[in-house]
């Protein structure tokens, strides 16, 4: 992963972790989507993985918990070409 994308990735994550210490749970859930997103683009398994359960936490104090079953899944599938750090 480039570094500008990694420094990309800990802004966003920084933004929503403080959010959700804030209780404001919808910029929490639309900065870790972006980050979420930039994992699946960079191809990153063990990264998607993180953000997605990040995901599933926060749509579950939404009250969302379909979306947090959806997140929640995403975070357990299997990565699709193995371990990259194998």
């Amino acid at each position: 992963m480039k570094p500008e994308v990694i420094l990309e990735l800990r802004l966003a994550h920084l933004k929503a972790q403080r959010a959700r210490e804030a209780g404001r749970w919808h910029v929490a859930v639309q900065q870790y989507r972006c980050c979420l997103e930039q994992a699946e683009r960079c191809c990153d398994p063990r990264c998607t993985s993180f953000f997605a359960r990040q995901l599933s936490e926060c749509y579950r104090q939404l009250g969302l918990l379909e979306k947090a079953a959806h997140f929640h899944a995403l975070s357990e599938l299997p990565a699709p070409f193995g371990d990259p750090l194998e």
